[in-house]
């Protein structure tokens, strides 16, 4: 597995992470 592979893998994990983020702070607001 080559860095690119990683930092892809990484990439793809985070986006649904931010949206869940997103979408908890404007739910606590």
């Amino acid at each position: 597995m080559s860095d690119t592979q990683v930092f892809v893998a990484l990439f793809i994990a985070l986006i649904p992470g931010f949206w869940a983020l997103r979408l908890a702070t404007e739910l606590y607001k």
